[in-house]
């Protein structure tokens, strides 16, 4: 169970990259004071838990709704990771959020980014909320409930932290430093969209 806990932490924290996200979050709070820098991070990570705790718990619903089957939302979702990770390998990440210079603009301009554009879609984006989605079945139980909800809650945490932090982090590691790591994270997003696709072409094909 602790494998599967510290394993789903990784996985989510790659997917989020709150660390791609900390550049973006020190241009657009640069203008602000350290008790709004704080208050913008912490309901940026609490819009972040309540995004991924209902992708979640409403995924069956979700699927069941628009007809999707599950092998189908794992591979759509791997190829929304496969397309994130690339963006993060080639330095890109920012077009592939969607956010643009209107939207950067917007953002310095704008008195609570903390759902837009922060939460949602730099944090909170399609892949991981399609990932958390493929992962609530007809058949799951209630220690996997318990251990997903847990790692959300972690990993949101560690977003907090991190972008409360952003100032000192960058600081410590420099921008380069903080690129090279948002590319090493992109590296395995793009491994966890890989692996996703071949578990729903596998049982995909298992149906036939």
């Amino acid at each position: 169970m602790f494998f599967g806990f510290f394993t789903l932490v990784s996985s989510l924290t790659s997917v989020i990259n709150p660390i791609g996200a900390i550049p973006m979050f020190v241009s657009f709070t640069v203008n602000r004071s350290e008790k709004e820098k704080q208050k913008i991070a912490l309901k940026s990570s609490i819009f972040v838990f309540f995004i991924l705790i209902v992708s979640f718990f409403a995924g069956k619903y979700i699927l069941d709704f628009f007809g999707i089957s599950l092998n189908s939302m794992k591979i759509g979702g791997g190829l929304i990771l496969v397309l994130s990770g690339t963006a993060y390998l080639s330095a890109k990440n920012e077009t592939h959020k969607g956010i643009s210079r209107k939207i950067k603009l917007e953002a310095t301009e704008k008195e609570d980014i903390s759902f837009t554009p922060l939460a949602m879609p730099l944090l909170a984006g399609p892949g991981s909320m399609s990932y958390l989605i493929s992962m609530n079945t007809t058949d799951v139980t209630t220690a996997t409930i318990l251990t997903v909800s847990v790692a959300i809650l972690a990993v949101c945490l560690l977003t907090f932290i991190l972008l409360y932090s952003s100032r000192y982090f960058v600081k410590l590691l420099s921008n380069a430093g903080v690129v090279a790591l948002s590319r090493i994270m992109g590296f395995f997003v793009l491994c966890l969209g890989v692996e996703l696709i071949t578990v729903g072409i596998r049982n995909f094909l298992a149906t036939l």
